[in-house]
Parts: structure tokens; sequence; C-alpha cells
């Protein structure tokens, strides 16, 4: 089994941020590793022990997920000093059972009891789950300063070289086989190779399912660097778990290889100097001298042919700023003539709105397959460098809850974004048109909410990218057959690095009644400013009217405002869009108001992260803090239009 380094000169000098508290015990089979610093105590009989036996509970109870893993929260829904966030990750080899049996173990004999007493922050690990729990939210975010290395004190016999490159290939595989996991599936996987003849070494990695694919790749490859050459190893870290043997420590058959391109068969070695053809006798030099101008022929026309491409697409887009222009998505171009046949010349007909940036238009492709084209003014204020910012983004955007860009047109003057078409359009073509209003029943709308919640979810936390949308609104919503919401326009997105937070703009570009305080007036954005547009929304959804306009309908003060007294005063039905106040959920209305209010705080940390708000629509479980009063947006030229920089001196805040 593996022990712990004795160097500890080296290791603290190295690794000093890894081992806060290690406490090595046996509990039920076992073999338990904690961390939980010294510096943060919570009182008995506190809140927040009460908020942390809450947690544990609802763990427990969870833990015969088949995902292996859960979420929980209790007390505030922001980062605040009582609230007790925490998960469980069971191995993904394991049943149910075993499962369970490992998180009870863990939240009531481990880490409450004997490992980490009164500590507000810890973290476990078991060979089969690790347990976290804190008093700030850590759900979604990569973690690797955090964390326990272990290796086996048995040396490796035989040849060192060979031994760290099969089992870096094998590390490789398990890396190759769960990076692409996108969502809240499973980043596990496993793999054996043969060392030896009479030696094996068995590899597993794992990621808690709310990293996305990108982080969970950095992670694994953190662990990984901390190995050295010893018969085992493990990295347990604080999102991820990398762990070698030279014994089966999991179910042999969770082993699923990456697929493996097909190997070139080698030429036969001969087992003399000549080989043996028709009863002839073949120099070896004679060999010698005939392939190898063969593979340097082949050699010399591959390097040809990837030249050859390289500067046809160089040359096909050579108006491209970036080397992320127009090249990564050449299999997305569509000629322009197919696209004005597709809709009759852009026939008035045809057009389904008109947006800041130009006219939607509904098109049908010669194979029956209907689209809907924006089409970009000659006179828009999105240039070609937003132009190819929606095709970047957009092109490497895969879920559910978003508009799919099926494709791209660059011609001429012409600039054209082909997306799949949505039947029943925007949100806002139901929302504030008093017939389409009676069609949306609550139930509908509570699914349009969390439709949008999960969609912008991915985009902060889930996608290979970090988007930050800076235009989420009614018609930016469409409904697709079902009435499943998809975010679509992401002319003004703006993608950030993975240690980024917030950025900030001279151009504040946006809708007003959308933008939050600090990005309409100081043009700081972060995702925290897509999280109070998603707040504005949900208030729109719930009531039916326009936050924009609801100020000057002869009402005493805004939407935001008007909410939160009614939700102050409980009488939320006053709130509620009168069409559906008989047919309503008041649970779950009063959950969504309460998410929207806390998602239009004035202050960019007081709102909840969008993975909060989804927690809090899934779950009956989170305890969401009391908001206060939102700001009110004053401003002396009132316009439903884009706003720009120009507007900012005129926008005022209000209480």
């Amino acid at each position: 089994m593996a022990k712990q380094i004795s160097w500890f000169s080296v290791f603290f000098s190295i690794y000093l941020p890894f081992i806060l508290l290690l406490i090595p015990k046996s509990t039920n089979g076992q073999n338990p590793y904690a961390i939980c610093p010294n510096t943060t105590i919570f009182a008995n009989n506190s809140q927040y022990q009460a908020n942390l036996d809450t947690v544990f509970r609802y763990l427990s109870s969870n833990a015969t997920n088949p995902n292996g893993y859960h979420q929980a929260v209790s007390g505030n829904g922001n980062a605040g000093s009582e609230a007790v966030y925490g998960h469980f990750l069971c191995r993904g080899d394991l049943d149910t059972i075993s499962c369970q049996n490992c998180v009870t173990t863990a939240t009531t004999t481990g880490l409450p009891r004997t490992l980490c007493p009164n500590r507000k922050v810890a973290i476990i690990w078991y060979d089969d789950c690790l347990v976290r729990y804190s008093n700030q939210s850590f759900f979604g975010r990569m973690e690797t300063v955090t964390g326990i290395i272990l290796v086996n004190i048995n040396n490796v016999t035989g040849n060192t070289t060979r031994f760290e490159e099969v089992m870096g290939n094998m590390m490789n595989n398990v890396i190759a086989v769960q990076a692409p996991n996108g969502g809240q599936q499973k980043k596990f996987a496993t793999d054996v190779v043969n060392f030896t003849t009479f030696q094996t070494i068995y590899g597993l990695g794992q990621c808690t399912p709310d990293l996305s694919p990108s982080d969970c790749n950095t992670c694994l490859m953190s662990g990984i660097g901390h190995f050295g050459i010893a018969m085992g190893a493990q990295s347990l870290l604080s999102s991820c778990v990398v762990r070698y043997e030279n014994y089966p420590f999991f179910n042999l058959s969770s082993v699923v290889r990456p697929p493996q391109p097909r190997p070139l068969s080698p030429p036969q070695s001969p087992t003399s100097n000549s080989v043996r053809s028709n009863g002839k006798r073949i120099s070896a030099n004679v060999i010698i001298a005939i392939v190898i101008p063969i593979v340097a022929i082949i050699v010399a026309l591959l390097v040809i042919c990837i030249y050859c491409a390289k500067y046809k697409k160089t040359k096909k887009y050579d108006t491209a700023e970036t080397g992320e222009g127009f090249t990564t998505v050449e299999s997305l171009q569509f000629d322009l003539a197919t696209l004005q046949s597709a809709t009759n010349k852009f026939s008035i007909d045809d057009k389904l709105g008109e947006g800041g940036f130009g006219g939607v238009y509904k098109g049908t492709l010669s194979n029956g397959q209907q689209i809907a084209v924006k089409r970009l003014s000659i006179n828009s204020s999105q240039g070609l460098q937003e132009f190819k910012n929606e095709i970047l983004v957009v092109a490497k955007l895969q879920h559910k809850n978003l508009v799919r860009l099926l494709g791209f047109c660059f011609e001429g003057q012409e600039k054209l974004l082909v997306y799949e078409y949505m039947t029943n359009k925007s949100l806002a073509n139901f929302l504030y048109d008093p017939e389409g209003q009676g069609l949306l029943d609550w139930a509908t709308r509570y699914k349009i909410i969390g439709g949008i919640a999960r969609g912008m979810l991915y985009l902060h936390h889930d996608s290979q990218l970090r988007i930050i949308h800076r235009d989420l609104k009614a018609s930016n919503v469409l409904l697709d057959a079902d009435i499943n919401a998809k975010i679509s326009d992401f002319g003004m997105a703006r993608i950030f690095a993975v240690d980024q937070s917030q950025d900030k703009t001279s151009r504040v570009v946006g809708t007003y009644g959308y933008m939050a305080p600090e990005y309409a007036l100081h043009g700081q954005f972060s995702n925290k400013s897509d999280v109070y547009s998603f707040g504005v929304l949900v208030l729109e959804i719930i009531s039916g009217k326009r936050n924009n306009t609801f100020y000057e309908s002869g009402k005493a003060e805004d939407l935001l405002s008007y909410a939160w007294k009614q939700w102050r005063d409980g009488m939320p039905l006053e709130f509620v869009d009168p069409t559906i106040r008989d047919s309503c959920s008041m649970d779950e209305v009063m959950r969504c108001i309460h998410i929207g209010l806390l998602c239009v705080q004035e202050i960019p940390d007081d709102r909840p992260t969008m993975a909060t708000a989804v927690l809090t629509l899934d779950s009956y479980s989170v305890t969401l803090e009391v908001p206060v009063a939102p700001i009110f947006f004053t401003k002396s030229r009132v316009s439903n239009k884009d706003c720009t920089s120009s507007d900012q001196s005129s926008t005022k805040l209000a209480r």
C-alpha cells in the first residue's frame, strides 16, 4: 500500500500548500487521509454546525445517485459566514451500496468526529470516495493547490526508463478516455498495461463531474506531474484523484481504452542477413536500398500536401486578423447563392425579425432543412470582428440550451450567420404579447427558466471556453418546437481565460434594463454581470412585463423594486402574471422570485453563481439569504435600443 514520503525538507520546500493536516487511520476497511486547516473553527451547537449536519444528511441520502456525485448547500445561497457547501465523489467503478457506505462513514465518523472536529473547511479521501465541505462555494472550480501526494515505498525493479514510459502512456490513455466527457457525466477512467511478463500496472484517473473537460484534463496532468519512479503512487487533489499501483485496486471491467490509430504493418524482420523469396536469397543491403528511397518519397509527398493545405487555407481567408479566424470553422461555410435561394433572396415575407445588427430570415435548404439566417446590415454596429467572434464562440459550444450554429457566409458586403430554425421564435414574442402570454403556463415558464440557467451554467463553467454573454435578454432566448429554451446571439460575447474572473471595457454594449450597474457605469463585466441579466429575465418571465418599460407604464417604481416589495410584504401573487396566478406553484414562484432578486443585487459578490441558481431551481435543499432592495436605473434618454459608451453619462442609480 502507498506510504507517505519521508524526505520532509524537500517536500515542505516545494509542496508546503499540499499538506495542512494528514491523519491516516483505518476506518471500516477504508484508508482515510484528510486536510483540515486550523484557522477556521466553528463552535459546538452553532448555526454552522447545524448547517453542516444538514449538508451531511443531504449527501448521505443522495449517495445512491448512479452518477456517484452530489452537491448540497445549507444556509445562505451566497458565500455567507454560516453557509456550508459540500459534495461527495465516489470512485467511478463502485456500486451504489459501496458508495453509500463510504459517504456515510465519512460524514458520520470520519470528518466531523475524529479527523476534522469543528473545522469549517475540510476534505477527506478514502479509497472509495472523497467528501469535501467549506464555508465558501467551490462548485465548478478546479483546484490543485490542496492535496496529498503518496508513493509506494518499494522501488521499481527492472528498466526504470521503460517503466516511466509505459506508466506515462497508460495515464495518457486514462486522460484520453475521460477528458471528452462534458456536462455532469462521470469523469472517470482506468487502464491496465504490462510492464514485464510478470508485472502489470493499473492506473486510474477521476475528476469531480462539475469540472469542464479542459479543467479536468489540467487537474489530472497536475496530479501525474507529482509522480516519481515507484511501484505505486497517488495524487489526492481537491478536484481530482490520480493513482497507479502494481496490483488491481479497481474493478477491471471499468477499463475502456481510447480508440487507437491502426498501425502500419511493419516489414517482416529477417532472421539473418538475407531473406528467402521464391527460393532465392535477397541481400539485406538490397532491401534497404529499395525501402529507404520509397519512405523518403512518401515523407516528401506528405510534407508537400500539408504545406499546400495550409497555404490554401491562408490564401482563402487572408482577411482573418488572428490565428483563430475563419480557418477554424472552414467546414461551416455556405456560399451566398445557396442562402439567397433558401430565403427567396431575403424576401420580406420570410423575415422573422429585426435586431440591432440586422434582419433574421427563415430559409429552407435544398434538402428540406429549415434554417434561420442572420443577415448583418452593411451599416451594422457589429463589424467583422464581432462577426468572427460569434462564429468562433458558437461553433465551439454544444449544449441543448444553446442555439446551434450551422454555418456562415462572408462574400463581398454580405456577412451571414446560419442557425438551426426555432419553430416558436423568441421568448419575447410570447412573453410581451397579450395573446402569447396565455400560451405560457407556469410549468412552461419554470422549464424555460431552468433551461436558461443550465445554458448559462454551461457557458460560465462547463464548456471548453469560459464565455460571458453580455446580452442575455428575452429576445435572445429562442424556443424550439417543444418550448425548450435556447440562448442565442453571441456577437457581444467575451471569452475569459481559465483563471480570469473579470474584465473592463470602454465600449459598453448590451441592452438597457438588463445591464448590471458595474457594467453600465464603469464597463466592468464578469460572469456576475450575466447573473444580473439572468435575474432580470427571471422576474420578467414571472411577471410578463418588460423591465425597461415598467417605469414608463405609470408605476411608481421599476420592475425590480416592485418585485422586491411584493416579495418582502408576503404578496408574491401580486407580482405574478395574472394569466397564470390561478395555476402556478407558489413554492416554485417564491423560489424563482427569491433567486431573481438575489441575482440583481447591486454588489456583484452578493449575487449567486449560476451553479447555485441551477441547484436552487432543481432542489429544495438550498437555503437562500434575504436580498436587499435592488438598485433602480434612471436614464435621461430612455431607449430600448442597444446601449453604447455614449449613453454612460446619462445613466444614474437610485434606491
